[in-house]
């Protein structure tokens, strides 16, 4: 059964938005932007990025010890990830239904069933295993989708900028072969919306916090 957390100031869930999608596609410029619009906004939200909390912050540091990507994701594997994920939560944001309207995540579970597929679990069953384990739905999914030429070219860029390296977007190719995932992945589901994520930075903020607000 999924958890969602209640929030007991107006009666109403405390909402979860969740920005998604290939390396390259503008979520993490859009979680910011969107960050310092709702900080002025008179709903309280709190933007988070899952790894920068405890116990996920350590799985995926253990993951990128052992040898990251070269690693095979088992269902072992696969299920580490998810009981870290759901401990998160239950450490880190329970309570916080008192104090904020919702969370703004920069990627979440279906980062984990497009990456993690293979040897273990196909995609839709690494899904259904986090919200087994009680990991929350969100109420709200960005899709994030564009050109894989651009998205590719965006990352390498950003790679140069920042000295990091995204790990999966070593290709076009391989960009295009995780965007069909995405695109497979979230078909038919109500709360995932796709955005064009070639359209401009102000054009994709103003359609988010409008999809936003409408959840209130």
């Amino acid at each position: 059964m999924v958890k969602i957390y209640k929030c007991s100031r107006n009666g109403n869930f405390m909402r979860i938005v969740c920005l998604e999608g290939c390396s390259g596609t503008g979520k993490t410029t859009q979680h910011k932007l969107l960050g310092e619009y709702y900080k002025k906004s008179s709903l309280k939200h709190l933007s988070i990025v899952e790894k920068d909390y405890e116990p996920f912050r350590t799985i995926v540091r253990k993951w990128y010890e052992k040898g990251g990507p070269r690693i095979p994701f088992t269902r072992e594997v696969i299920t580490e990830f998810a009981k870290a994920r759901v401990e998160t939560f239950s450490r880190n944001f329970s309570g916080l239904e008192k104090e904020i309207d919702f969370l703004l995540m920069d990627r979440y579970f279906y980062t984990s069933a497009v990456y993690q597929r293979g040897i273990g679990l196909k995609p839709s069953e690494i899904l259904q295993l986090n919200l087994d384990y009680g990991a929350p739905l969100p109420n709200l999914t960005f899709l994030f989708d564009c050109d894989s030429e651009v998205c590719f070219d965006r990352a390498q860029e950003r790679n140069k900028r920042t000295g990091k390296g995204y790990l999966f977007s070593i290709s076009p190719e391989k960009v295009e072969e995780i965007r069909k995932v995405y695109i497979e992945l979230t078909l038919g589901m109500k709360e995932v919306k796709i955005v064009d994520a070639n359209k401009s930075v102000k054009d994709i903020t103003n359609y988010l916090t409008s999809e936003i607000n409408g959840l209130f």
